[in-house]
C-alpha cells in the first residue's frame, strides 16, 4: 500500500536531481520559497539539499544550497541578511517549500545585490519585465 503524500501527516520532502550552474552533478535538491513575515512579499527563490534543510530545521535559520558556489551556505553568513524561519510550508507534492522568515538585518535586506544607494535589496523580485512592441516584439527588464 502506498502512502498518498497529498494526504499523509508524516514530512516526507522529495528531493529531485539537480545540476549545478555549470552543468556538474548538484545533490539532490528541493525548492524553497522565502516569503517575509508577516507582510507576505516574496524574497527569494532558491534550493535547499537535505542537509541544509535539516541544519534550518535545528536552528531555526535559513540555509541553502548555491548552485553557483557548489555548496550549502547559511543565508547571511556574508551579506549580514539572516533570515529567522517562523513557519514553514510543504505543497501537496512536498516538492516545493514555502518559508515565512524574519528579516534580522537591520536595513531588511534580503537579496545580495545592492541598490542605487548601496544597500541590499530588500527582495530579489526588483526588476519588472516589460515589452517594447514594433516590427517585433521584445522583452525587456524595467
Amino acid at each position: 500500500m502506498s502512502i498518498n503524500i497529498e494526504e499523509t501527516k508524516k514530512f516526507k520532502p522529495q528531493f529531485h536531481p539537480s545540476l549545478n550552474y555549470d552543468g556538474t552533478h548538484a545533490p539532490d535538491l528541493i525548492t524553497v520559497i522565502l516569503q517575509d513575515n508577516p507582510n507576505g512579499a516574496v524574497l527569494y527563490a532558491a534550493t535547499m539539499d537535505k542537509k541544509a534543510l535539516d541544519l534550518t530545521l535545528k536552528t531555526m535559520r535559513v540555509h541553502l544550497y548555491s548552485r553557483s558556489a557548489k555548496k550549502m551556505r547559511r543565508k547571511g553568513q556574508t551579506s549580514g541578511n539572516e533570515l529567522a524561519v517562523i513557519d514553514i510550508y510543504v505543497n501537496c507534492n512536498q516538492d516545493c517549500l514555502l518559508i515565512k522568515v524574519k528579516r534580522l538585518d537591520k536595513n531588511g535586506g534580503a537579496c545580495h545585490t545592492k541598490n542605487e544607494i548601496g544597500q541590499n535589496r530588500p527582495s530579489c523580485f526588483y526588476r519588472v519585465i516589460g515589452k517594447i512592441v514594433g516590427k517585433t516584439t521584445e522583452y525587456v527588464l524595467l
